[in-house]
């Protein structure tokens, strides 16, 4: 065997090893960092809170979670028939229309305060949603600050969507982040190891040489 098949021999193993290790840390970062982190307290949060019902806004500064529909005394956006939205555009902040919101549950209406956080959510046909029409179901998080025939509920992020799927949606974002964390782990270890171990090799080379 020649010189330089020994050498293509002696590359192979560092060459496997950085072939898998890149793919698994192109896969892994992005996953990790752009995949929203899911408090594992925040997910405690949701599970404990019952779903609010007209008698149990009763507790001022409490924090509540609400499903509902979005009352048809919504006025239409600058995108009819849209009332709320969160447009978002790559590469720039996009913008956010959150207004005053109606919510109609069993036996009462409840008002969100302008400026909640709309999130953006995975529909039951499969398209995700950041929009509102009236009458589209709706999940609302926050903190009541309003009691009576009016209740008000503060600082709230809503979502298209149910406490079932919202939890299982912050299941999937943990699970995400810790498959993109051991790609990322394992990728850095095996291209860091082929990388090694061709220095290696290229200094046993340079000693036969």
């Amino acid at each position: 065997m020649g010189r330089r098949d020994r050498c293509l021999n002696r590359c192979l193993v560092p060459g496997v090893f950085a072939a898998v290790g890149v793919p698994l840390l192109m896969i892994g970062v992005p996953l990790w960092a752009v995949v929203p982190h899911a408090d594992a307290n925040h997910a405690k949060e949701v599970a404990r809170l019952p779903v609010t019902t007209a008698a149990t806004l009763n507790e001022r500064g409490a924090r509540v979670l609400i499903e509902g529909q979005v009352s048809d005394r919504m006025a239409f956006s600058d995108r009819p028939p849209v009332v709320a939205y969160n447009e978002y555009h790559p590469g720039s902040e996009g913008r956010v229309y959150a207004p005053t919101l109606w919510v109609q549950i069993p036996g009462k209406e409840v008002e969100v305060t302008a400026g909640y956080r709309i999130r953006s959510t995975l529909s039951q046909v499969g398209i995700y949603r950041s929009s509102f029409e009236v009458n589209d179901p709706v999940l609302v998080l926050g903190t009541l600050s309003v009691t009576g025939d009016r209740p008000v509920v503060s600082a709230a992020e809503i979502g298209f969507e149910t406490k079932e799927t919202y939890l299982a949606s912050l299941h999937e974002q943990s699970m995400n982040r810790q498959m993109g964390l051991l790609f990322s782990v394992l990728g850095s270890l095996l291209t860091l190891g082929g990388g090694l171990d061709l220095y290696l090799i290229w200094r046993r080379i340079r000693g036969d040489w």
